[in-house]
């Protein structure tokens, strides 16, 4: 009775196995079949919008004049996200306070910019900016040529810029 118990428990162990290793063998099957989803990267129009906007708002942030007021601030932050947000207006604010006094314009020209990561919802770019700073009230210009690092994300569908930094 014993061995046929054995026996009994063997088949079935042995029935189970070959049923669970041909649904996971059919599951697998199915799974390396199915195309891969592209990626986000490799979209041509997923990138040209991100280098765009970032070139244009970029452009935008980095450029004031003696005329530049708290509500023109207000209205670029918009552009921008999280701790992003109040470092942009603290530094604007003083640099526009010494604009409106010292006849201070900065221009900011977006020479080139590259992808360097990209996905479905953050995006890092690079970009040489060309800056010429002229005062007034000084006399004086200086020219400078920066590489800057951008970092975006995307929220409710919206590129938003979430850090500048300088390298």
């Amino acid at each position: 009775m014993m061995r046929r118990t054995g026996w009994v428990v063997l088949v079935v162990g042995l029935v189970v196995g070959t049923a669970v290793a041909l649904g996971l063998g059919t599951w697998q099957m199915t799974e390396k079949n199915r195309p891969a989803p592209a990626l986000v990267a490799d979209q041509t129009a997923a990138r040209d919008e991100v280098v765009e906007l970032t070139t244009a708002n970029l452009e935008k942030l980095l450029s004031y004049t003696p005329r530049t007021d708290d509500d023109d601030v207000d209205n670029l932050a918009a552009l921008l996200t999280g701790e992003a947000v109040n470092n942009y207006r603290e530094q604007m604010r003083s640099k526009t306070a010494i604009a409106r006094s010292n006849g201070v314009t900065q221009t900011s020209n977006v020479r080139n910019a590259a992808i360097e990561t990209l996905s479905a919802d953050k995006a890092q770019v690079l970009t040489f900016v060309d800056q010429i700073v002229e005062s007034t009230g000084n006399k004086t210009r200086t020219e400078a040529q920066l590489a800057i690092r951008v970092e975006l994300a995307q929220i409710n569908g919206a590129w938003l810029i979430t850090a500048i930094n300088t390298l």
